[in-house]
């Protein structure tokens, strides 16, 4: 009513309100009632923004990839934004007149997209799709060293490469490459399997082998000690034998030698004289050739 409009801003707006060409406030977000036909007004926004960006380029081997990133970036001065660049609003709506933002964003692209290219301009396609965050870290040293962000009190806060894809046809024989690598790898890791398999199960039939060996060692020793001992008991056995057999002949001559001084007839009167103190009589007497004539003979010399 009558030329006044009660202003209202973001309280993330940074307002600068000026008043028939001069600058009257500013402030975080500054309103309040204001004569339109003589008043302008700047809001920055001053709080920090995401854009996703996204660019094609070719690497050193002539083939195309797609990058895509994110940018977080802010007005970090207001006073340098809105001398270089138009952040006037509509005082009845609050609205920008242009588009300032867009135009803050295109910009940042645009060097992001150049370091990129750059970057990967040099590096082959299997190099490439491997340099997200070497992309990341040029991209980021790139614009943090732009004179023309700070002058306009820009500040980018991170760049990240979020991917780096080939194109579709490039993608799949790729994939098809590495999946017969994979599959390779795995035949060679099955084949390593059995072929350990087959040395260790071979390694085992040694060591049973060399076992069963050392066994029938250990047991032909033990036989041929048990021999050895049985040769020195029965060399000890015949020993004892012989020196018994001696001995009982020693006794044998021992007990007979009397007799063999006493003369044949005293034997056999002896022998008859033993039977009749025992008290045997032989009912039959059988008496050898010999002896009959030695009994004959001993006769005839008494008679």
């Amino acid at each position: 009513m009558f030329g006044f409009k009660f202003m209202t801003t973001r309280p993330t707006d940074h307002v600068v309100l000026y008043k028939s060409g001069r600058k009257a406030r500013e402030g975080a977000g500054l309103g309040g009632l204001v004569f339109t036909p003589t008043a302008t007004a700047a809001a920055v926004p001053m709080d920090s923004r995401d854009d996703i960006f996204s660019v094609e380029t070719m690497t050193a081997d002539y083939q195309t990839v797609t990058i895509q990133g994110l940018i977080t970036f802010r007005i970090a001065d207001a006073a340098l934004a809105v001398m270089r660049q138009d952040f006037s609003i509509d005082l009845r709506t609050g609205r920008h007149t242009g588009e300032p933002m867009k135009q803050i964003v295109e910009r940042l692209r645009s060097i992001v997209m150049s370091a990129c290219r750059d970057a990967l301009g040099r590096s082959t396609l299997d190099v490439a799709i491997n340099k997200s965050e070497e992309l990341s870290a040029v991209a980021m040293r790139t614009v943090a060293a732009d004179a023309g962000l700070k002058a306009d009190g820009i500040a980018v806060d991170r760049v990240l490469v979020l991917s780096v894809k080939p194109a579709p046809e490039i993608k799949k024989a790729l994939e098809a490459k590495l999946r017969e690598s994979l599959l390779r790898d795995a035949d060679t890791a099955l084949f390593e399997r059995r072929r350990a398999a087959t040395a260790d199960e071979h390694a085992l039939k040694m060591r049973d082998e060399a076992d069963r060996q050392e066994l029938a060692a250990t047991e032909i020793g033990n036989q041929l000690n048990l021999e050895a001992e049985r040769k020195t008991l029965a060399v000890a056995k015949a020993e004892t034998a012989l020196t018994e057999a001696k001995s009982a002949a020693d006794t044998n001559r021992e007990r007979i030698r009397p007799f063999a001084e006493i003369g044949p007839n005293a034997v056999i009167a002896q022998a008859l004289y033993e039977l009749g103190i025992r008290g045997v009589v032989p009912t039959t007497l059988t008496l050898g050739a010999d002896l009959a004539q030695q009994i004959a003979q001993a006769s005839k010399q008494a008679g």
